[in-house]
């Protein structure tokens, strides 16, 4: 629901984020959709892998599944209520492969902290950046979660390419590129979505420009950025997406 009415208003210049949340997005080029971006740029190549990482309540595998039918989407999800949800929800489709489990750098039981707006839960321990969102990321519980890595992941899974990963993880971002390192290295991902930080809103979490000294490492480049969220007269998170190069 909240996607389909910030499509609206990002024909406006503003977008809903989170409880009440309106926040203005200054330049026109941002009020792009990243969903159509990703359509036009994996037009001509056949859709066949799709990987969620923090697929929350699956608004995100929702729209992957309406744009690319035939794909296999494999979303994960370790908060147990948001993954219930999840899976119920698309328990009728058997190309959607529902995993409870976090995805890092290493395999691991990890904390998972809970927080009060469960679309922020994280394997990092919220802090406050002076902005609005400081109330969404208070903490309410700790769980342990189990976390896999991608590289393994996709080893044991038999699969050979991912042509969209997609990644909403509340500054875990990092640590699960480090743990696709194989991946990356033999670019065997075609498109990387993702959400990514200008300001720290969790302890110790890896920003935009570490993401983007790692990929660059493997060679992908920054495509653009969508949907940024502004405080403070600066820009606080976007989404982004990277593409391998040459």
């Amino acid at each position: 629901m909240k996607e389909r009415i910030n499509k609206i208003l990002r024909k406006f210049g503003a977008e809903l984020h989170g409880l009440g949340y309106l926040q203005s997005l200054q330049k026109a080029e941002f009020r792009k959709d990243a969903f159509d971006i990703q359509k036009d740029l994996t037009r001509g190549s056949a859709v066949k892998n799709i990987i969620d990482i923090g697929a929350n309540r699956g608004d995100v595998a929702l729209q992957y599944r309406k744009m690319f039918p035939e794909a296999a989407i494999y979303a994960f999800e370790p908060f147990p209520d948001s993954f219930s949800i999840l899976q119920n929800r698309f328990s009728g489709d058997k190309k959607m492969i529902c995993h409870r489990l976090a995805v890092g750098e290493r395999e691991a039981s990890l904390p998972f902290y809970v927080n009060r707006n469960v679309d922020t839960n994280s394997l990092l321990k919220p802090k406050k950046m002076g902005l609005s969102s400081d109330h969404q990321v208070e903490n309410q519980s700790v769980i342990e979660v189990p976390c896999i890595k991608l590289d393994d992941f996709c080893i044991q899974h038999n699969i050979s390419q991912i042509d969209i990963l997609k990644m909403d993880i509340q500054g875990g971002e990092y640590a699960a590129l480090r743990g696709a390192g194989k991946l990356l290295k033999e670019k065997r991902i075609k498109l990387l979505y993702m959400e990514s930080y200008y300001l720290e809103q969790y302890e110790g979490q890896p920003l935009f420009h570490d993401i983007s000294k790692l990929l660059h490492g493997f060679s992908y480049y920054l495509q653009d950025i969508y949907h940024p969220i502004y405080g403070r007269g600066s820009i606080a998170w976007s989404d982004v997406i990277f593409l391998p190069g040459g």
